[in-house]
């Protein structure tokens, strides 16, 4: 079982992944694999070099070996808050731009754009899957984020806060305008489904 774990993770760790014990066991999604068991794993990859603790985040790991990124990445995660999906989507997103030489503020931008239209994604899902595809060619960065959409009740959302009269349902959208040169939301009413897309000049 040690070697299965701790193959899995080094394949999380190459696609970019970065995290704390929990986000790694929630990305595993497994139901024979305990807290216990990631934790010693990534231990023992840290001992052997593979891994290691991010200096600013302590209780993050991040995967230290050699890793190819093509210039389109398409995935799925889950529609779950609890799964982590966030964290992933934001850890390979930034590890994907930096293996492209992408300058750093961008990174940031991209990434903090990118979180907002992830959370947006989930929130407003029906937290099963989401697909997400990004690219970079010609000098331009690529996103596109497919979610099926939820029960949408908005006297519900303006009772927790999430939603008020005056404001989309879509939070966030200010943010992602400042940080990328084009962004959309479309809705498919007929397939169910709201896709983000946003493109940035690199």
């Amino acid at each position: 079982m040690s070697a299965a774990v701790k193959n899995q993770l080094l394949e999380l760790g190459r696609s970019g992944c970065q995290g704390n014990v929990r986000d790694f066991l929630v990305w595993l999604d497994s139901d024979t694999i305990d807290i216990h068991q990631i934790s010693s794993a990534l231990d023992e990859l840290k001992a052997a070099g593979l891994f290691a603790l991010h200096p600013d985040f302590p209780d993050e790991y991040y995967y230290t070996g050699d890793r190819f990124f093509a210039p389109i990445q398409t995935y799925s995660v889950s529609g779950r808050l609890s799964s982590s999906p966030l964290q992933l989507v934001r850890s390979r997103l930034e590890a994907f731009l930096r293996y492209h030489h992408v300058r750093e503020e961008l990174v940031i931008d991209i990434s903090i754009a990118a979180t907002e239209a992830m959370e947006n994604a989930v929130k407003y899902s029906d937290h099963k899957k989401i697909d997400v595809r990004y690219e970079i060619h010609e000098g331009l960065f690529r996103i596109k984020i497919i979610n099926r959409m939820g029960e949408i009740s908005p006297e519900k959302d303006i009772a927790t806060g999430k939603y008020s009269g005056t404001a989309t349902l879509m939070r966030g959208i200010m943010i992602m305008s400042r940080l990328l040169d084009e962004m959309d939301i479309e809705i498919e009413e007929g397939q169910g489904l709201a896709v983000f897309t946003g493109m940035r000049k690199l």
